[in-house]
């Protein structure tokens, strides 16, 4: 009876180690697939890991030879652009208005081939003002014209060999809901308008979804990209990953940031001026007139590019390939809402480089400091005059004293 029940036992125990065994062996195959996939799929863990930079340029204006931006025989305006990126094998979004006034439409196709042969992605960006002056924002406009607008805009761009856009950016950000539920009408389904400190946006953006790529009334938001410039709440104290709007430190920062904090996507905005200086035609439908370069832009455009270039945490692409890689694999593009700080310290060093071309609040900025400093010395010399002077008298007295 003993020895039946420790065989009993023993056939037990053996039943029961074969089972872990089996058990551990299913849980091992299970770990050797998942790791044959990741393997197998090399592009899947890249798209995951990198930050996606786009660079989109506004070219609001089509229909003028500021498109080129010729200064002294050399173009400083969407060719230079073009040659800049071409020079570090990456590829830019232009974002371009192709409504002009009828007598500058052959202007406008030339311009538009220049693009269409570059092999450079083309969006959309209406810009109305540029065939009614009376009306300068798009929340301008009724629903029908709306629809109106972007329908021509689109068949300009097909019309002039471009493929059909996807991405659309409303001219001076003034994007409202009403264009938002029009935009699949013409087959765009991607928005970048949002922009939350500027006053012509009448779309509220949740802080939540805050640079990322992500839906918004029922279309994808490729995000102005925003950086904190001052330690405020909300968007109060940001603005864009711009680079008329701010400078290189501030840009090497935020992209720094961003990559630490595993964001997907980021913008890096340009216009078609970024990179010359120019005054405003008094006439209307006038192109700007270029009247010199912008080396300070040139530079920090030059040393950015070398950045994207070294960094393999970045990853420079188009809004095309973006919502190739969003079809693919929608997971990839899944990131953080994170808003990268530069401190006050840069914000104070820009408000000086661009003291004189910015406005007051810029210069208001900059002299605040200095403002606050002097006055409290003012106060105590209007205050107390004799002991001013008395130190003075005295501490000179004793260092002739001493040099005798």
């Amino acid at each position: 009876m003993i020895v039946c029940i420790s065989t009993i036992d023993s056939t037990l125990v053996s039943i029961s180690k074969g089972m872990m065994l089996l058990h551990m062996r299913k849980w091992i195959h299970i770990v050797l697939v998942l790791l044959a996939i990741s393997i197998l799929q090399p592009g899947f863990i890249q798209a995951s890991s990198k930050t996606h930079v786009i660079f989109t340029i506004d070219v609001c204006w089509m229909c003028g030879s500021d498109f080129q931006g010729t200064y002294q025989g050399t173009d400083y305006g969407v060719p230079f652009i073009v040659d800049q990126l071409n020079r570090h094998h990456m590829k830019g979004t232009f974002f371009v208005n192709p409504l002009c006034p009828d007598d500058l439409e052959d202007t406008m196709k030339n311009n538009l081939q220049f693009l269409v042969d570059s092999g450079h992605d083309v969006q959309f960006h209406p810009h109305p003002d540029c065939i009614d002056l009376t009306r300068q924002n798009l929340t301008d406009y009724s629903y029908s014209e709306k629809m109106a607008l972007y329908r021509r805009g689109v068949l300009e761009l097909m019309n002039n060999g471009l493929p059909s856009p996807i991405a659309f950016r409303a001219g001076c950000y003034a994007i409202d809901n009403e264009t938002l539920e029009l935009l699949p009408n013409v087959d765009i389904h991607i928005d970048s308008s949002i922009f939350p400190n500027d006053p012509r946006t009448r779309v509220s953006l949740p802080l939540e979804k805050a640079n990322r790529f992500t839906t918004c009334n029922g279309v994808f938001e490729l995000p102005i990209t925003l950086i904190r410039i001052l330690p405020l709440p909300r968007y109060w104290g940001t603005t864009a990953l711009d680079l008329d709007r701010t400078i290189l430190c501030e840009q090497k920062s935020a992209l720094d940031q961003l990559a630490s904090h595993n964001v997907s996507v980021v913008t890096l905005f340009l216009h078609f001026h970024t990179f010359y200086k120019y005054e405003k035609s008094v006439k209307d439908f006038a192109p700007l007139r270029v009247i010199g370069v912008d080396w300070e832009n040139v530079q920090e455009f030059d040393a950015l590019l070398n950045v994207l270039e070294q960094d393999n945490r970045f990853q420079v692409i188009t809004v095309r390939d973006l919502w190739v890689i969003y079809r693919n694999n929608p997971q990839a593009l899944q990131g953080p809402t994170y808003i990268p700080y530069t401190g006050i310290w840069m914000t104070y060093k820009r408000s000086w480089l661009h003291f004189l071309g910015y406005g007051i609040k810029n210069k208001i900025f900059a002299l605040v400091p200095i403002i606050a400093m002097i006055i409290p010395i003012l106060v105590l010399a209007y205050r107390f005059p004799r002991f001013r002077i008395n130190s003075l008298v005295h501490s000179w007295r004793q260092s002739m004293t001493r040099s005798n």
